[in-house]
């Protein structure tokens, strides 16, 4: 997630929302005794990540996601579900969307209180009002999924340091500076009260990548070093601060992005690291990826010796051997879910937590959300998304959420 995030875009996805609207009613209509699904999510599942058409989009696939593309017509709402639908309810947990501005649009009220989505990202555009004024909005949001009868919401935001943060505070170093243990857990203390009074209870935070070639992490100064054990110290460090203070923590971008040269912001990228090396870079998820209030983020590159020419985050691989040779049971959620590399993914999200995501991230547009969780649910009718995949990703969040004070 490489770009400044607040800096003003150009919108560039007006055909692309109105694409997403009409597969929204086209969903809408379809009845659990239809004809299935699977031509429709393949076609909208696509349209969930960036079309070449969408250059002007804000990346966020190994970096942070920038403030949405404004669309050009009204978001689709969440159609109506069977009263008392578990199954439906333990999908939205999966779902983590946004929304455009510093109020909350009327049509994320209405998905919180259904129940569609599990969490909200913020962006600058979101907290531009200052501490207060994100508070409030928060509170808002978390009021809404009370009145719904769900948990309440993650709320998460990047605030790395550096380049990459969402509200002005700490840290005051990008992660390049915070090498030392001691100023990292500092600074880990400083951001949670920061993200505490703001209403946020999980930082996308902190990089866990080493730093191997002279790619974007490095050049974005948002690496801890290029020791394995000493990325560990300091990124667990930071992170355990986090944890202390009540605040989740993110280590990412698993299995590591520090051998990547270009971003996967800007399209599919392949690592060609040896399996055992990736191992080893891999010691601060070893270190402090089972902690009760830790989140793993999943790259969404492809890994030559471990997934193949599959995304980390589309992979079994990564579920079934990787985290589970480092000990790691944490929450897995995906970069960007928009981003550049996996724009001709077939069904990605089906796919990812098919293969074991957790929770599902999108990041530019407020009707990507909506849209995936009407196909994904679609999907559950069908029998193409596995049902206790949902239902063991929804258990795990909602115990996240507990340790949050969230249940």
């Amino acid at each position: 997630m490489k770009w400044r995030p607040d800096l003003p875009r150009l919108s560039a996805i007006s055909r692309r929302v109105a694409f997403a609207v009409s597969v929204a009613v086209l969903v809408a209509g379809l009845g659990s005794g239809g004809a299935g699904t699977s031509g429709l999510g393949t076609a909208a599942a696509r349209q969930l990540a960036p079309s070449a058409s969408a250059a002007g989009t804000p990346p966020s696939g190994g970096g942070s996601i920038g403030p949405p593309a404004q669309p050009t017509k009204p978001t689709p709402q969440p159609q109506p579900k069977p009263t008392g639908s578990s199954l439906a309810k333990d999908l939205g947990q999966l779902i983590v969307a946004r929304f455009a501005g510093t109020a909350a649009t009327r049509s994320i009220l209405a998905a919180v209180r259904a129940g569609d989505v599990g969490g909200i990202i913020l962006f600058g555009d979101n907290t531009a009002g200052g501490v207060a004024a994100t508070h409030a909005l928060v509170k808002r949001l978390q009021l809404t999924a009370v009145n719904g009868g769900n948990p309440r919401l993650l709320i998460l935001t990047d605030q790395e340091g550096g380049e990459v943060k969402r509200l002005p505070g700490p840290p005051g170093l990008a992660a390049s500076r915070m090498g030392n243990p001691k100023v990292a857990g500092t600074q880990g203390r400083l951001t949670a009260r920061l993200l505490r009074r703001a209403g946020v209870n999980v930082d996308l935070a902190p990089v866990a990548d080493v730093t191997v070639v002279d790619g974007f992490m490095t050049r974005e100064h948002r690496t801890f070093g290029s020791g394995p054990a000493d990325v560990a110290t300091a990124a667990c460090a930071f992170a355990n601060s986090l944890a202390a203070a009540g605040v989740g923590y993110t280590l990412k971008h698993f299995p590591g992005l520090g051998d990547a040269v270009a971003s996967t912001d800007d399209g599919a990228v392949s690592v060609g690291a040896s399996a055992s090396l990736l191992y080893r870079d891999e010691a601060a998820y070893r270190r402090c990826g089972a902690g009760r209030r830790a989140l793993v983020m999943i790259s969404s590159a492809s890994y030559r010796h471990l997934t193949g020419s599959v995304p980390a985050v589309m992979s079994p691989a990564t579920y079934r051997d990787a985290l589970k040779s480092d000990g790691v049971d944490a929450v897995t959620i995906s970069d960007d879910f928009q981003a550049q590399a996996l724009a001709d993914q077939t069904s990605p999200a089906r796919t990812a937590i098919n293969a074991g995501l957790d929770m599902v991230m999108y990041g530019k547009t407020e009707s990507a959300a909506v849209v995936a969780y009407q196909i994904l649910d679609q999907d559950l009718r069908t029998g193409t998304l596995s049902a206790s995949r949902v239902k063991a990703a929804a258990a795990k969040v909602r115990a996240l959420k507990q340790s949050l004070g969230l249940v």
